[in-house]
């Protein structure tokens, strides 16, 4: 079986042998492809250089220094698998940014769900041998805070303590930019609770709105519930 590798205008290294495309490559038609036997593999063992460097150097256009393609429906187009343990993911994306902010339109990492009427999923995270002890996201931003986080448990933290476990369900702390730490234009609805909130946690201070019977309820402080509508 034999798969085709798309001729690019750059050079790669593989370990300790750097391969630069010459006049040859250059000369080659756009969607030309060179053969090869698969599968094809890069071994490399050095702590120092990476298995394989691909620089591109043309600064215009829309090509890409690495285009991965797949016409297979029952299996991905690219497998990643690492075993990190130190502050690095499978995938690090690093997006080298404009400091006078000309970059609007550019992200860290673009997906664009190609062909009306696709049912598939934007961004799918599963644990497929069990729970994970970390979060599941972890978005940072502003110093300090978990601007958007969901912890392994299903805990859900906005602009909570960098770190902090979120201390219900969904956990909204407002911040200083904002006027409000939760604005509902339309509706909101409580569902009827099936016990009396505790109120915990208890250093939070404050109480519960809620529902019973259909009736709305408020249980301050001293652990009185009030019946409000």
């Amino acid at each position: 079986m034999t798969v085709g590798r798309r001729v690019f205008l750059g050079a790669f290294t593989a370990g300790a042998v750097t391969v630069a495309t010459g006049s040859e490559a250059a000369a080659a038609a756009e969607d030309a492809y060179t053969p090869y036997t698969s599968p094809a593999s890069f071994w490399g063992d050095s702590p120092t250089e990476h298995v394989v460097t691909i620089n591109y150097k043309a600064t215009t256009g829309d090509r890409a220094a690495l285009n991965v393609t797949s016409v297979n429906p029952v299996s991905s187009a690219m497998y990643i698998t690492g075993r990190e343990q130190g502050q690095r993911g499978t995938l690090k994306i690093a997006h080298v940014g404009y400091a006078d902010g000309s970059d609007p339109g550019a992200s860290g990492l673009s997906i664009d769900l190609k062909t009306q009427g696709t049912a598939a999923q934007g961004i799918f995270v599963t644990a497929t041998d069990g729970p994970t002890k970390g979060a599941l996201i972890v978005l940072r931003n502003n110093p300090g805070v978990d601007d958007f986080v969901v912890k392994g448990n299903g805990l859900t933290g906005i602009n909570v303590s960098r770190g902090d476990a979120p201390q219900s369900q969904l956990h909204v702390v407002q911040g200083a930019n904002a006027e409000s730490a939760i604005l509902a234009e339309g509706a909101l609805r409580l569902a009827d609770v099936d016990s009396v909130p505790t109120n915990a946690p208890a250093s939070a201070g404050g109480g519960s709105l809620y529902a019973q019977d259909g009736k709305l309820f408020w249980k301050g402080g001293d652990g009185t519930p009030t019946r409000l509508a």
